[in-house]
């Protein structure tokens, strides 16, 4: 062996032996205490705060609902049968003019029915309805019950029509009893209603097979098509708006192919109560008239009606009956006829 290689030889026992020195002094660097003991995983972890017990939450106020009519009915004689909803256990009146017809308490469900033990006079009425829960206040429907009485020669007569608000609704009236020559029931085309809305526009409105395809003549005009919806109720607001006169309405329903499979014709009057009626505070009632029609048209709402009968009492006798040429004073809408007649 020579110098050199066992020169080499000498370099690397010495590293190993710096390495070895090096790797016992670093274990014996350590403490020599003894460990202590490991705590269980559970013990390490903090308690959990205990929950603070949860209010329950207070019961949700229900909506105030407002009452309404769902059926009307005018029996033999004038007798009427009315039901409808409101708030489960508000008492509910019914009224015409102010005057009460009757009254009854709404179950749980919310459904009252009204029988008013005496028979309604013939005529034109409008009927409302008021609820209010205990300690509560009062609400009044936004529709309102129009009512035809008939005379007792001619109970086929009877109409009811349920008028909903004259403004801030899309709704249209709705029929709920059919004089009998013209019952949905018996001729399922039918003619039911011819309206006047807010601002003086016509519109019709009644029943035929859902689905069924409609076509509205004025005379010889054509005035529009409509469709009737699922429970076979139609209505169309004339573009072009009838004369004033009288007039022919016919109404045709189109088969698949475009012909006619069904028609009724019908003669109607068209109204205009100029814009010039009110001067003054007072008016003279012209043919074609009605509290009704005057109230809807000055004040914006028919059942405003009973504010111009208050203030002509010495002349009109039934509010549903009035004759052209009268005159009478109109308050001015929000003013009530004692601080009228006291001016």
């Amino acid at each position: 062996m020579t110098d050199a290689t066992m020169a080499q030889g000498m370099k690397w026992l010495g590293l190993i032996g710096l390495a070895l020195a090096a790797l016992v002094g670093g274990i014996l660097l350590l403490p020599e205490a003894p460990l202590p003991a490991a705590r269980p995983v559970a013990q390490a972890l903090p308690a959990p705060a205990a929950l603070a017990p949860t209010a329950p939450a207070p019961p949700a106020t229900p909506a105030p609902v407002r009452p309404s009519f769902d059926v009307a009915r005018i029996g033999a004689r004038g007798m009427l049968v009315s039901a409808g909803r409101a708030m489960p256990g508000a008492e509910v009146v019914l009224s015409d003019a102010g005057r009460e017809l009757g009254r009854a308490r709404a179950d749980g469900r919310g459904e009252w029915v009204i029988l008013p033990v005496e028979a309604l006079p013939p005529g034109m009425r409008e009927l409302s309805l008021t609820a209010r829960l205990a300690g509560g206040e009062p609400l009044t429907s936004e529709d309102s019950l129009l009512l035809l009485v008939p005379e007792p020669a001619q109970p086929q007569a009877a109409m009811a029509v349920l008028l909903p608000p004259t403004s801030g609704s899309a709704a249209l009236p709705r029929l709920l009893q059919a004089p009998a020559e013209v019952a949905p029931e018996r001729q399922r085309l039918g003619l039911d209603i011819v309206d006047y809305d807010e601002q003086g526009g016509m519109r019709f409105a009644g029943s035929a097979p859902p689905g069924a395809k409609l076509r509205v003549y004025v005379g010889r005009d054509h005035a529009g098509d409509a469709v009737a919806d699922g429970a076979g109720r139609w209505s169309l607001t004339p573009d072009q708006q009838p004369a004033v006169g009288r007039h022919m309405l016919r109404v045709d329903q189109l088969a698949a192919a475009g012909s006619v499979a069904a028609r009724i014709e019908l003669p109607f009057q068209r109204e205009l109560i100029p814009d010039d009626m009110l001067r003054d505070g007072r008016l003279i009632v012209q043919p074609g008239y009605s509290l009704w029609r005057i109230a809807r048209r000055v004040y914006g709402r028919g059942p405003r009606y009973t504010v111009i009968y208050a203030a002509n009492r010495d002349q009109i006798r039934d509010p549903h009956r009035i004759y052209p040429g009268q005159l009478f004073a109109v308050p001015e809408s929000g003013t009530s006829a004692e601080s009228s007649r006291s001016r």
